[in-house]
């Protein structure tokens, strides 16, 4: 039985309601959820609470999945919208940080620059790199900061971020272009200044 077809059948005896069956799914998929959410809420606990909650979402829900898609790719859109709500709520308290980032190699690597000439990160040490990209990434809208995030670190298509975000395709490179663009010019106003 294939990896796909076994999520399948995972899912069938947890929707009669098996319970070994939601400890094999966990086993297969905890590592990626998790990853996913760390990515996205950037706080190792909140990960952890996150990836819980969405085995208890994946387990709630298990009669309601329509094999249109595979399991991991359901998982990932709960992963992801659970993710999401969360962050919109902290946005709402304003405790929206970006203090955390593992390291400023995410920002260096090209993920927010098209090309490495003209990247102010270039002239900033890593302590500054981590300051300004924090800022410029806090600066952004809501809508475009989730889309670039989704889409760097979550690894969705557009039409998958586009469906989470509840836009069309276009929108979400339209968005992620604009975000990117607002934060070349952030880090560089950032770096002359």
């Amino acid at each position: 039985m294939n990896a796909v077809d076994l999520d399948y059948a995972l899912l069938r005896r947890l929707s009669r309601g098996d319970h070994g069956a939601m400890a094999e799914l966990m086993a297969r998929h905890q590592d990626r959820v998790y990853r996913l959410a760390l990515r996205l809420l950037r706080q190792p606990q909140e990960a952890e609470d996150a990836s819980q909650e969405v085995f208890l979402k994946a387990y709630l829900n298990a009669q309601r999945f329509v094999p249109s898609s595979t399991v991991a790719a359901w998982l990932n859109r709960i992963t992801a919208n659970h993710c999401l709500n969360l962050l919109r709520s902290r946005a709402r308290r304003k405790e929206v940080s970006w203090d955390d980032l593992e390291t400023t190699s995410h920002a260096a690597d090209g993920a927010v620059m098209a090309t490495d000439s003209g990247n102010p990160l270039n002239h900033l040490t890593g302590q500054e790199c981590a300051a300004g990209l924090q800022a410029a990434l806090s600066a952004l809208p809501e809508n475009q900061r989730q889309a670039l995030v989704l889409k760097r670190f979550g690894d969705f298509s557009y039409q998958e971020i586009g469906e989470m975000l509840g836009v069309s395709p276009a929108a979400v490179d339209g968005l992620i272009k604009r975000a990117r663009q607002k934060l070349r010019q952030a880090l560089r106003d950032y770096s002359e200044g």
